[in-house]
């Protein structure tokens, strides 16, 4: 972490040691002055940042003093960022928390050169995380001020968001998800009712791989074009993130927007030319209602989402309509407008639980599954199959699975450094696997927790089949090349076919794949060959869901490794865990 400015003799704190200071303790220490200053020069200060703090909403200004480490941001930053408050106390380490991980160093470099007065870009660009877990490009400015003797006081700093000044998309030409979901918001604060219909290619990573990405955004440019040209008598069109596309409507009624997805389902179907090519693919679409203005923007563009990944996963391109004035759907949307706004506020109400696995050799404890829970008035506990579905295609469902590995890896370091051989299995989450800078992420987590990595198994669901190969493969090597496990849930033969490209260490078996086998011939047969070639492969596997003594025994008939189910234990907190398995 870079010191804002080390010659000054400042006080630089690591974020966790900072002084337990209030905001308004902050905040008069700030107005107090500093000594060797004049009342008169800080009172200057402060009347040039109240001026330049009245902005737009794409640009915001703080001012920092290094003596004290304080710094005063501009209001709409406060809000914008998810800051703690208008006065910030050890700035150095509070803004660079938010900055992207690959541009921090470039980014103290650059204050670095800045604070011993070397003149450099004036337009710098990183990228930070605001509020909702969302990496924005910013470009910043920023002059350091002397005192009257010539010494540097302080630094003041604009900050110009792009992502909302480049409101269009430069490929497709629409207006990008950042003016999406400031359109959504506006709708909402006026209390207008719309709907939302979002579509996306079924596999357009195969368009990318036979074509190139330049014809990949070419088809992707047609396609934009077809929306907004024929959702123009409904609606305004948009990209969102990747290759999704969407068009908002205020008119919520359906049919128009049903016959407008009819059309470009038939348009890429038929095939889109791009230089004497003939390019096929299927679509898929959500369509979701806002009709209730207590949820926010971001959790009616989760739920669309979640409605077009429905679509695109589980109804082959079938059109897929969620309304929030329905009993069912109006729950669903609540809930994931209330626990998104849970992991914003520091991840209030999550907690998780673990469940015991077990050797198949001589039943002894060998590892453990944690399970993440929420539980809130007045929704009460909320299964996560409840929920995680949802905000798997949210922007903060990545930090909640961070704070959920480095939680694990913090309550059960204490066991694994009593049992050598012990394994942690922890789920890893599409976005956590789709960012680049989880490397970093996981690494430093591992650094802060002291787990050792050969004792950590990540493992893999079936949302990481979206991703294309080569990324995952990438990712998944780079996990083994840190000494990590990497397990596989395993539901159905498809899964199975990663185990060719991917180094597996774990198979987990799941009730899905296992369920009714005692009476069904087929079921024992694929049982039989995936453990028998896990087997020969010298993969383990995990035969999970057991709940009764007669599937355990069926469970030992086959070269299995571990076993789990609420036959041997059920998930529980780790201090319960301590005492009934330790």
């Amino acid at each position: 972490m870079v010191k804002w400015y080390n010659v000054n003799r400042c006080a630089i704190y690591h974020y966790n040691e900072v002084p337990t200071w209030g905001h308004h303790h902050i905040q008069d220490f700030w107005k107090e002055g500093r000594n060797g200053m004049s009342g008169g020069v800080y009172d200057t200060i402060n009347r040039i940042f109240d001026t330049f703090a009245v902005t737009s909403r794409s640009r915001y200004v703080y001012v920092y003093d290094m003596a004290k480490n304080i710094s005063r941001w501009s209001l709409n930053a406060v809000d914008y960022f998810g800051l703690t408050s208008e006065y910030i106390y050890n700035a150095s380490a509070v803004w660079e928390s938010k900055i992207h991980p690959d541009d921090r160093e470039k980014y103290n470099e650059y204050l670095k050169q800045v604070f011993v007065g070397v003149k450099l870009d004036p337009n710098f660009e990183y990228r930070a995380r605001n509020k909702n877990g969302e990496y924005v490009a910013c470009s910043c400015r920023g002059v350091v001020i002397k005192d009257y003797v010539g010494k540097p006081s302080f630094y003041a700093c604009s900050i110009t968001n792009k992502g909302i000044i480049n409101n269009n998309d430069p490929i497709t030409l629409l207006p990008n998800q950042y003016e999406m979901l400031n359109d959504m918001r506006s709708l909402k604060n006026n209390k207008k009712t719309y709907a939302v219909l979002m579509i996306n290619f079924i596999d357009f990573g195969d368009v990318n791989r036979r074509y190139g990405y330049m014809t990949g955004n070419s088809v992707l440019r047609a396609l934009a074009t077809k929306l907004a040209t024929d959702g123009a008598p409904i609606g305004k069109a948009y990209r969102g993130e990747g290759t999704i596309l969407a068009l908002i409507s205020e008119n919520i009624d359906l049919e128009p927007l049903k016959r407008l997805f009819i059309r470009l389902k038939t348009f890429s179907r038929e095939g889109i030319t791009v230089e004497g090519k003939r390019i096929v693919n299927e679509l898929g679409g959500g369509i979701i209602i806002a009709t209730d203005f207590n949820i926010d923007e971001h959790s009616i563009y989760t739920s669309a989402k979640y409605a077009l990944n429905y679509s695109k996963t589980q109804k082959h391109g079938n059109l897929m309509v969620f309304q929030n004035d329905t009993a069912e759907n109006k729950s669903n949307m609540s809930l994931v407008n209330e626990v998104r706004n849970s992991v914003i506020n520091g991840y209030d109400g999550f907690y998780l639980e673990y469940q015991p696995i077990f050797s198949v050799t001589d039943n002894q404890l060998v590892g453990m599954e944690v399970f993440v829970r929420w539980e809130k008035e007045p929704y009460g506990s909320v299964s996560p199959s409840e929920f995680i579905p949802w905000l798997e295609q949210d922007p903060v469902f990545y930090a909640l699975g961070n704070w959920i590995l480095e939680t694990a890896l913090g309550e059960a370091i204490e066991i694994k450094r009593s049992q050598k051989d012990f394994y942690l299995s922890v789920n890893l989450a599409f976005m956590q696997l789709e960012r680049s800078e989880f490397r970093t992420v996981l690494l430093e987590i591992l650094r802060r927790t002291g787990y050792p990595a050969t004792g950590l198994c990540l493992e893999l669901t079936k949302s990481s089949r979206q991703l294309g190969m080569e990324h995952l493969k990438s990712q998944i090597e780079f996990l083994k090349s840190c000494g990590l496990k990497i397990g596989l849930d395993a539901s159905d033969f498809a899964d199975m076919d990663l185990v060719r490209h991917l180094p597996i260490d774990l198979i987990n078996l799941v009730p899905s794949m296992t369920g009714g086998m005692e009476n069904n011939i087929t079921t024992k047969y694929m049982v039989e060959a995936v453990t028998s070639f896990a087997h020969r492969l010298n993969i383990k596997t995990c035969f999970t869901g057991i709940e009764d003594e007669e599937t355990a025994k069926i469970a030992k008939q086959y070269p299995i490794s571990d076993m789990m189910g609420y036959y041997f234990g059920h998930p529980c907190r780790i201090e319960e865990f301590k005492r009934e398995y330790l």
